[in-house]
């Protein structure tokens, strides 16, 4: 019986050894093979055919094309409030901010030259002494391993390859590469992207850090500029297993530990060539790194979610404005949706410095405000549910009455704050249009009336019954189901009466009355009829849209659309987009202080005099609106500077049973915004007809 060495003995180790050592030289000589072709000048046959055979799926890139590579990188961009603060960071699965050698700490350039690549300004591409060592070193399965990639090297595989696999074809490709590179760029450029390219991880939030920057605030939540010693030397070795060396990566400490004793290799490797002295070296292990890794914090998502994800929207289209898009017309083309992710990954990721409309403390004040005011407790709610033809009843659980304000300044239509709702998904005040009841009553019947000339606020309109000019033979009603007979169009008005409205919509006539909604932005539906007039409209309106359009009677019939991006500069320092006024003249002066003063009477003896009870000594105007089976109520009111929006509701229909909740929401959130900032409404300013002191 032929007699085999068992895989433990003497022989079969001596064979294993022996056949390492075999493959590593075989290995070392497949690199030698590859460099002194690559760089023999008269060998470019061979390099053509036997080189080019191993790089065959890669293409031989010209300097715009590493440029391209180089420096193309995503980065995050970032949101800011009016006055400059920071409102946070736009979402992505990658943290990446940019930077150069010069601004980061020098310690961190010390720590990567002397433990990634000592020879770095020394060599073109590749150390092939390195390079044989880490090849016997990988098969022979050393305990120890010194790394054979340069810096450049490793800047190919992350950037131009973007392939981390062990093969020889790999590695071929990226040896041929980093030669090339090291022709086409400087030492400066080549480090720059290595800042900016190497991966460590997630940081205690749970995002991708990418490049240096990203790291050092994930990790330490300093600036790479401010990383001392012993927090530069623990990134730099985190470099080749960043998960290993994570501290945040295991729960039980044990990769902080494999990390402290990863940083202390760095350290004597700094101390050895010579990049720090005995006394730094000392003082770095001597530093308490626990104690100054990053804390988890909320993301600006978890605090200002509605305002991000508008940013990113908004910001979108506005990019796509640039670019000579049209969002309404993307819409109607049914390209909208599309186009909008791509230009929304363009924002996550362009680096963008945007600037809001928005008021940081206003906003807080707005969001502090929703959780003092009384909604109804949660409902369950009976809805139907699933395609046409085989919905089923299914019961919606502890529903929150939700709420959805905006607050916008009357000149320009910048928003200056907003609620989106209530521990929702759904933004209601940007996004979510619903039926606005009588509230469309000034912008579609009077104001139009009154531009037009046909009525004056003392006409007087028979309030009786009256049917439906389609032949259906439905009566239009009153809420109180009365009528009140002969009555002028500004007690009609303050009283919210149907009938009048309806009436003066009709002198109006549908094209010329929908005309003035279509300057200032509304969408409705061509099937829309004379029902508009006290709110029974195809689509609804947005909070946001709807308080624009009061903003335009406030601002002398001047409408300006609303808008929340002021600015957006790329990462270069370049502006791409600064919000232009273009105001739209939908009423005339006159027109718009007569509706004004009517709507003074809401506020005074009307519909909305609750709000006159509460709020004392400015002037405003407003109107309250309610739709016919109360799934909705509003109140939308202005003073001669801003315009307050309001809307309560549910995300499913039913009925609100306190149709108050609106006008009370509007007084309270209207005095805590005037106590935050007395100047953004004097107290005694009044509504004064254009050309009038």
């Amino acid at each position: 019986m032929e007699h085999r060495d068992s895989p433990s003995s003497p022989a079969a180790k001596k064979q294993s050894l022996g056949f390492r050592i075999f493959k590593g030289f075989l290995y070392s000589l497949f690199f030698a093979v590859i460099l002194i072709l690559t760089l023999s000048i008269g060998a470019a046959g061979v390099v053509a055919g036997y080189v080019a055979s191993l790089v065959k799926d890669q293409p031989v890139l010209s300097k715009a094309d590493f440029e391209k590579k180089l420096t193309g990188w995503s980065q995050n961009s970032q949101a800011f409030f009016r006055d400059g603060q920071l409102i946070g960071q736009l979402r992505g699965d990658e943290n990446r901010k940019i930077v150069t050698a010069e601004q980061v700490s020098p310690y961190l350039i010390k720590a990567f030259i002397a433990t990634e690549d000592q020879q770095f300004y020394e060599h073109h591409g590749v150390v092939p002494k390195a390079l044989f060592r880490a090849a016997l070193q990988q098969v022979m399965h050393s305990s120890v391993t010194t790394g054979g990639s340069t810096i450049t090297q490793q800047v190919v595989k992350n950037t131009i390859l973007q392939d981390q696999s062990q093969t020889h074809e790999r590695k071929a490709r990226e040896i041929f590469i980093a030669l090339r590179m090291e022709k086409m760029f400087s030492k400066k450029d080549i480090l720059n992207a290595y800042l900016n390219s190497t991966y460590y991880g997630k940081d205690p939030n749970g995002r991708n850090m990418l490049g240096v920057e990203a790291a050092a605030k994930g990790i330490f939540d300093v600036s790479a500029k401010d990383l001392n010693l012993a927090q530069a030397a623990y990134i730099a070795g985190m470099v080749q297993r960043p998960n290993a060396y994570n501290p945040f990566f295991a729960d039980d400490g044990s990769t902080l530990k494999a990390g402290k004793e990863r940083m202390k290799v760095v350290l004597d490797r700094m101390l050895k060539t010579h990049k720090i002295t005995k006394q730094e070296y000392d003082q770095a292990l001597a530093f308490n790194l626990q104690a100054s890794l990053a804390k988890p914090k909320p993301s600006a998502y978890e605090k200002y979610r509605y305002v991000m994800d508008a940013v990113e929207k908004q910001a979108a289209e506005a990019l796509m404005k640039v670019d000579g898009l049209d969002p309404a017309q993307l819409r109607k083309q049914g390209k909208y949706w599309a186009t909008m992710e791509e230009y929304r990954k363009r924002v996550l990721t362009g680096g963008y410095h945007i600037e809001t409309t928005l008021d940081k403390n206003l906003l807080d004040t707005m969001e502090q405000t929703t959780n003092r005011i009384k909604f109804a407790p949660p409902a369950n709610i009976r809805v139907k549910v699933g395609p046409k033809g085989n919905r089923k009843w299914v019961v919606k659980k502890n529903q929150l009455q939700q709420v959805g304000a905006t607050l916008i300044d009357v000149k320009t239509g910048a928003l200056l704050a907003f609620v989106g709702g209530r521990e929702t998904k759904v933004n209601h005040a940007l996004d979510y249009p619903r039926q606005p009841g009588s509230t469309i009553k000034p912008l579609l019947d009077y104001g139009p009336a009154l531009d037009l000339g046909l009525i004056t606020p003392e006409t007087k309109i028979k309030d009786e019954e009256l049917k439906a000019a389609d032949g259906t033979g439905k009566t239009y009603k009153n809420a109180n189901k009365k009528y009140a007979g002969d009555v002028t169009a500004r007690e009609a008005l303050a009283k919210s009466l149907n009938i009048p409205a309806i009436k003066v919509f009709r002198m109006v006539g549908k094209e010329r009355a929908f005309s003035y909604l279509e300057k200032m932005g509304f969408r409705f539906h061509p099937y829309d009829g004379e029902a508009s007039a006290i709110g029974g409209l195809t689509y609804g309106f947005t909070v946001q849209r709807m308080t624009a359009g009061y903003a335009a009677l406030a601002n002398h019939g001047q409408f300006n659309e609303p808008y929340m991006i002021q600015k957006i500069i790329d990462s270069s320092g370049k502006v791409v987009y600064e919000h232009k006024q273009k105001p739209v003249q939908v009423y005339s002066p006159n027109a718009a202080y007569t509706t004004t003063d009517m709507l003074r009477d809401v506020i005074k003896n009307g519909t909305g005099k609750l709000i006159g009870q509460r709020i004392r000594g400015y002037d405003i105007a407003g109107k309250s609106g309610t739709t016919q089976n109360q799934y909705d109520v509003w109140f939308i009111g202005y003073s001669p500077r801003v315009a307050l929006g309001v809307w309560v509701g549910y995300d499913y229909n039913k009925k609100m049973y306190n149709d108050t909740v609106a006008k009370e929401a509007w007084a309270t959130y209207f005095k805590a915004i005037m106590q935050s900032d007395p100047n953004l409404q004097p107290k005694g300013e009044r509504f004064v007809a254009l050309g009038v002191q």
